[in-house]
């Protein structure tokens, strides 16, 4: 099992390049990639994608590729015209609205995000260069990929210890329930004779409309839906050959939770409810954990 939550990082040099990569990946309900940095251009854009879908299913990842020669002199810093032009523009109507007097020194354009940058042509590299490009992603991503399988222990651990206390507490309510059908049905019949008591009764006809009511009551149904809701998320959790749970999961603790409100309105036993919140619970904690799982 794999958590959706995960980080890592990996600095490498090669053939007088180099690359910093940052991997985070944070809850979503499929998969989103944001990459940015220096080095992506619409190649190492696509490499980056194609490693990160053969790997992972579901989860917001986001990227920082920083790629540039380790030697400085080969370096080709560009000024970026455009972004000064706007900003002197927007200065100029500021100045132009307010009637002050603004001056801009050099040190406040250094100052400037991104005035300045490299310009290089990554996309023109050796295959060799691509094939270990390529290589330090797969080697960040592994990081990455054990990080999330180490949290990932810790929610199944958690997962299947409220599996287990649901287990436990609906074997308990179906070991009560015949009994409480077998009252109410009792209970049922001499209520109908005690309203009827000076009428002539049919006792068969008594003993037919309390089997009716019994059975409105019964919850034997909705146990067993529970019971093979929680088998089937406990062998959904540990099956190592299922990569993707996360989706069924959520399923399965929306239908456990659908049958637990179902039990409460067919039911009066204060016994029942105990234990019905008691499940109710439980299943809220899972319903939280599986979020965060692929």
């Amino acid at each position: 099992m794999k958590s959706m939550t995960g980080f890592s990082q990996g600095r490498f040099e090669f053939d007088n390049i180099s690359l910093n990569i940052i991997i985070k990946s944070l809850n979503h309900r499929f998969l989103d990639i944001s990459i940015k940095g220096t080095g992506v251009t619409p190649i190492t854009d696509k490499i980056i994608r194609k490693i990160i879908k053969n790997n992972i299913i579901r989860g917001k990842i986001e990227i920082v590729f920083d790629l540039f020669e380790s030697d400085p002199k080969n370096w080709d810093v560009q000024f970026n015209d455009y972004l000064l032009e706007e900003i002197l523009n927007k200065v100029l109507r500021f100045k132009k609205k307010y009637k002050e007097s603004l001056t801009l020194s050099l040190e406040s354009f250094l100052k400037i995000p991104s005035i300045f940058y490299l310009d290089q042509k990554y996309d023109e590299f050796s295959i060799e260069k691509k094939d270990a490009i390529s290589n330090s992603i797969n080697t960040v991503l592994s990081g990455l990929i054990k990080s999330r399988e180490e949290e990932g222990l810790f929610i199944q651990t958690d997962l299947l210890n409220s599996i287990d206390i649901i287990i436990t507490n609906i074997s308990i309510i179906e070991s009560i329930q015949d009994e409480i059908e077998a009252n109410f049905f009792n209970k049922y019949k001499e209520k109908i004779k005690r309203f009827l008591s000076d009428t002539e009764i049919d006792e068969r006809r008594v003993t037919q409309e309390a089997a009716i009511a019994a059975d409105r009551i019964c919850i034997k149904e909705e146990i067993q839906r529970i019971r093979t809701h929680s088998i089937r998320l406990k062998e959904l959790i540990i099956n190592k050959n299922i990569k993707a749970k996360g989706r069924e999961s959520d399923f399965l603790a929306q239908e456990m939770q659908r049958e637990t409100h179902t039990i409460s309105a067919k039911t009066g036993s204060m016994d029942i409810h105990n234990n019905v919140l008691i499940i109710r619970r439980e299943i809220e904690k899972i319903k939280q954990q599986v979020q965060n799982i692929e």
